[in-house]
């Protein structure tokens, strides 16, 4: 889910389509069990764009103030988990006709 006011973010709009790509990639991965704990590694996006485009793009949602990692994986262990941060990091779930805000 992408906000059409994300949309027109200046600083939605400074980012690299690269980086683009990815949040919406993050944004997908979420479900209810995790909430706004989300992973997405390097071989999931192995299709989609380069391990050094991923890393790049990244490095540049967490300047913008999109995501942060809360832990790192690769050669610590496990895969790196992201949190969505920002304005637009909250996620609306339906549950039995109750709205639940999630961030």
């Amino acid at each position: 889910m992408v906000y059409t006011d994300l949309l027109q973010d200046p600083a939605w709009k400074k980012l690299s389509s690269s980086a683009k790509v990815l949040y919406i990639y993050l944004r997908s991965k979420f479900n209810k069990k995790t909430l706004n704990i989300l992973t997405l590694t390097y071989k999931e996006m192995k299709d989609v764009m380069s391990p050094e485009t991923m890393s790049k793009s990244l490095k540049e949602l967490k300047k913008a103030n999109f995501t942060e990692i809360t832990k790192l994986g690769g050669l610590y262990g496990g895969s790196c988990r992201y949190k969505l941060k920002g304005e637009y990091r909250w996620f609306y779930y339906t549950v039995s006709k109750r709205r639940f805000k999630i961030g």
